[in-house]
């Protein structure tokens, strides 16, 4: 049974993931109406959208209802940002951040665990990032920090989910340390040697994963079994080219800009649209599992958009970049419209 409750807090993610996306398409050179939050993309998607996902997700199975602020926080910093408040939009987001925390430590003192860890360290990573905008108003300073929230709590949830298979402790730790090592190079900088060090981990974490997830196994099977290993196989692909664009990162005025959507809409939207199909309905309250061959359609169509868009950035190609946004903005929407159509209707049909 859909819990209508949760309902608002679904909505408010997805609110801020279309203004994300419109700020996005902005950006990229669209005639858009543009809003004072264009400036603020890249919070508005990590922050607005990503933070209020995942902080949904985790405060649900703890059954606080205080802890809603959290998600309610990060959501409303897009509003603030939206009338040209970004001060208190930051402020908000280090509230969110700093809860996110508190969650995770909850967790922490529950159960003992490496995931507990890792997810605890991801939230952290936020809020440092946080902070660094706050206090030096520079986007790029903060990106490697919410980089590394977002890589912590994804890969955190992948060891959770294959914590039965026989992965030793001595390979766990291989993977602990390349993590730690991304920190390490984004503490030392993010530029020259620290980018080095950071673009290696995250090149070892792909590889890592690659091999020792669930991948090999659910990719022989059928239906949303193998749908889920193919679009964690695009994200891993893509994080590992992430790390390679960190090593070989230019001074070309395009190479952040392939550094940050190869991550983000390579790497962390496959692991949305793969983990999509069981989490969003669980939040929602809902046993149902949706899925339709239509999510490859989505699926290729990213996979698509940000390769495009690396070319485009190389060889400067602005209107490629340009068509590149639209692209990846409907993949996300019919995505997220699919999700939400076909567990309506397997719900509808289990009722009757």
């Amino acid at each position: 049974m859909i819990k209508v409750s949760r309902i608002p807090f679904i909505a408010l993610a997805l609110l801020c993931l279309i203004t994300g996306l419109w700020t996005g398409l902005s950006r990229i050179g669209w005639d858009l109406f543009v809003l004072p939050a264009t400036a603020h993309h890249g919070a508005i998607m990590v922050g607005g959208f990503l933070g209020t996902l995942i902080s949904i997700e985790k405060i649900i199975p703890l059954k606080k209802k205080v802890l809603f602020l959290i998600p309610v926080s990060s959501a409303l910093s897009v509003l603030f940002f939206i009338i040209n408040q970004p001060l208190w939009s930051i402020m908000l987001l280090i509230l969110a951040s700093s809860g996110l925390i508190l969650v995770f430590t909850i967790y922490l003192i529950r159960e003992r665990s490496l995931i507990y860890t890792l997810m605890l360290a991801g939230a952290i990573n936020w809020l440092i990032g946080n902070i660094l905008l706050l206090t030096k108003n520079f986007y790029p300073l903060a990106f490697p920090w919410w980089l590394g929230f977002i890589l912590f709590v994804i890969t955190a949830e992948r060891l959770e989910l294959i914590r039965f298979l026989p992965v030793s402790a001595l390979k766990k730790k291989f993977f602990v340390g390349f993590l730690v090592s991304f920190v390490i190079g984004v503490g030392i900088s993010f530029h020259g040697i620290g980018n080095m060090v950071s673009g290696l981990s995250l090149v070892a974490t792909s590889i890592w994963l690659m091999r020792n997830d669930l991948i090999g196994i659910t990719i022989k099977k059928n239906g949303l079994p193998k749908f889920v290993a193919i679009s964690l196989l695009c994200g891993y692909l893509a994080l590992l080219l992430t790390g390679i664009l960190f090593v070989t990162r230019s001074e070309q005025m395009l190479a952040y800009d392939a550094i940050v959507h190869t991550f983000f809409l390579g790497f962390v939207f496959s692991m949305i649209f793969a983990h999509g199909p069981i989490i969003l309905p669980g939040v929602l309250g809902s046993s149902v599992q949706p899925f339709h061959k239509i999510l490859y359609l989505w699926l290729f169509v990213l996979q698509s958009s940000w390769l495009i868009r690396i070319f485009a950035d190389a060889f400067m190609a602005t209107h490629w970049r340009k068509m590149t946004g639209i692209i990846s903005a409907l993949a996300i929407v019919a995505y997220f419209v699919t999700i939400a159509t076909l567990t309506y209707r397997r719900q509808h049909a289990k009722l009757h």
